[in-house]
């Protein structure tokens, strides 16, 4: 994996930054994760408690539960929530439609977003990093060929074989893990929803670090536009991960 030169603010900086190979060619060769302990509302009563002696636990959790009953409601009706001027928690729309009349509304879905306020904003202005470290190195997909032709090729034929090679290839074990043809937008952007991936992993006949083997599903209709996904809990073949990770074809088509 690339070298990459960084500073961060202090040495006694809280954060800590985890970097992860980009897989796609957008010349963004790195993304970043802020790793982060996650505080329950039992975490923050504590404290709320520690820094005021006199605060009744069973008075906050009473509060606390008759808000988030009023925050579900008033998200239910439509409405948009303020919360504590940290910021708006709203309705949104998620996806896209290329179609022009009201009816291809349809192809969009409702989903909760969250909008901060410049408070929450300045508030964490000052956190520094404390370490960078970079995530272990995905699989890296150097060739995708089409068996029924023996060809290097982005495009797969309907009901035949494909061979990937490259390195770290070899699927997880895990329930979890396996290979996958998820469907691509106009941009060639792959789609963030898994239950829309068609799951190649059964269809699996050779499965190695170095190349894996599997057929295309009846599924993968000719004219359609994919990337293969694989997602191991491998890091060499033997060695497995905490979690899995995801590594992405370029775009290939069905005929």
């Amino acid at each position: 994996m690339e070298e990459i030169k960084t500073s961060f603010n202090s040495k006694d900086g809280r954060g800590g930054l985890t970097l992860y190979a980009n897989p796609f060619g957008t010349g963004k060769k790195f993304y970043g994760r802020f790793e982060r302990d996650v505080l329950s509302m039992e975490n923050l009563v504590s404290r709320v408690q520690q820094k005021n002696p006199g605060a009744d636990e069973i008075i906050i959790n009473t509060s606390i539960s008759y808000i988030k009953r009023e925050i579900l409601a008033a998200l239910k009706e439509g409405k948009a929530v303020n919360l504590m001027d940290l910021g708006e928690l709203y309705i949104g729309a998620c996806g896209s439609t290329a179609g022009d009349s009201a009816g291809d509304v349809q192809d969009l879905t409702l989903c909760v977003k969250f909008s901060a306020s410049q408070l929450l904003k300045e508030s964490i202005a000052n956190v520094s990093i404390s370490s960078v470290v970079f995530a272990d190195a995905a699989p890296a997909i150097s060739k995708t060929i089409n068996w029924f032709t023996g060809e290097e090729s982005a495009t797969l034929t309907a009901g035949k074989n494909v061979i990937l090679e490259g390195k770290r290839l070899k699927l997880g074990s895990d329930e979890n893990c396996g290979l996958f043809l998820a469907p691509v937008d106009e941009k060639g952007e792959a789609s963030d929803d898994e239950s829309a991936w068609l799951d190649c992993t059964s269809l699996v006949r050779q499965n190695t670090p170095k190349k894996i083997d599997f057929y295309l599903p009846d599924s993968a209709e000719a004219g359609s536009s994919y990337r293969i996904v694989i997602k191991s809990n491998y890091v060499n073949g033997t060695t497995k991960r905490k979690a899995p990770v995801y590594t992405y074809s370029d775009v290939v088509t069905v005929a």
